[in-house]
């Protein structure tokens, strides 16, 4: 009857018991459909009573103990090892995640050796500040005379008066070509990946100014070693400026079949790595919009690839223009 049925696996000891979480719902359920059930004795109903709510405070005490993810991770051992975009999404997880965030911010910058410039600076405003895009070294194509003399691909942090640091960048001293380089964005070879940003541009008169990527080579503590760099101009064709001075070997021109801006442009820069028997990076130039405003409709300039070999790489926003030219990154 039901009464065997439900005190079936009385005895002593773990070994008595051998049913699986299964076998005990079926159990369960079977003794509740029992005919008999309603008839059995008062005290067999309590002591089952008894019985069910020892089973389900067990049960509840069980699942209290296990970890919970992510509420129960210390999101500062996760966070650290994604990559930095991803942190924003990683940290809506859960509200335990969200309301961590100076901690796992200060992890991050403990794990890239970020030191705060004073102690009422945030670790999130340190970690989002290293990322930011912003224009970081310059140099020029002019005779030695030039401040920083960028034919062999140096360009220094501390170039003449030009302001550096920040996301917009603007030439003020009359008669010279800028080349401008923005902060350094990773690109490995290990897995396919991709950068993208975008370049408000803007000039006056008939200026022709440049806008591309470097590959960067080396830095030292305040110059920069481009190995690298494909620049595409805003008349659409080759630039020759008609000074003398050095060759620039490490800049690589692409010609388009229109011009691209007259006045200013709003421009985006796409570089996504290919694994192959060498990494590849595919190149496309896109044009967002003129004059201010923003196209439904955007439009593809150009495209091309870049056999680079098996190694990681550092690439980097790159501009040249003029007096009275305007330059700003942002992040797509």
């Amino acid at each position: 009857g039901s009464r065997a049925l439900i005190f079936h696996s009385r005895g002593s000891g773990a070994a008595a018991f051998r049913m699986s979480s299964t076998a005990l719902h079926v159990a369960l359920r079977t003794a509740l459909e029992q005919p008999g059930f309603d008839d059995l004795p008062r005290g067999d109903l309590f002591a089952l009573t008894r019985a069910c709510r020892d089973v389900v405070a067990r049960a509840e005490a069980a699942l209290k103990r296990r970890a919970k993810f992510p509420t129960r991770i210390g999101p500062e051992l996760v966070l650290r090892y994604l990559a930095l975009p991803d942190v924003s999404s990683a940290l809506r997880a859960s509200t335990a995640w969200s309301k961590s965030t100076d901690a796992a911010f200060h992890a991050i910058a403990d794990d890239k050796a970020l030191t705060r410039s004073s102690p009422e600076e945030s670790w999130r405003d340190l970690v989002q500040a290293s990322v930011s895009l912003r224009w970081v070294a310059a140099g020029d194509h002019a005779d030695d005379e030039s401040p920083v003399p960028c034919s062999r691909g140096r360009f220094s942090s501390t170039y003449g008066h030009l302001s550096l640091g920040g996301p917009s960048v603007t030439i003020e001293h009359p008669g010279r070509d800028t080349y401008v380089l923005g902060r350094g964005l990773p690109i490995s070879c290990a897995q396919n990946c991709a950068q993208n940003w975008r370049l408000e541009m803007s000039k006056e008169g008939y200026v022709t100014d440049g806008f591309g990527f470097a590959i960067i080579h080396t830095r030292a503590a305040d110059s920069f070693q481009v190995q690298r760099a494909i620049i595409w101009n805003s008349s659409g064709e080759i630039y020759m400026d008609g000074r003398p001075g050095p060759e620039i070997n490490w800049l690589t021109q692409r010609s388009l079949d229109e011009e691209v801006y007259e006045d200013n442009a709003k421009l985006e820069i796409r570089v996504r790595n290919f694994r192959f028997l060498d990494s590849i990076l595919h190149v496309e130039l896109w044009r967002i919009g003129t004059d201010g405003s923003e196209s439904d409709t955007p439009e593809r300039l150009d495209s091309t690839q870049i056999v680079v070999g098996r190694q990681d790489l550092v690439i980097a926003p790159f501009v040249r223009i003029y007096e009275g030219s305007t330059a700003t990154l942002s992040r797509v």
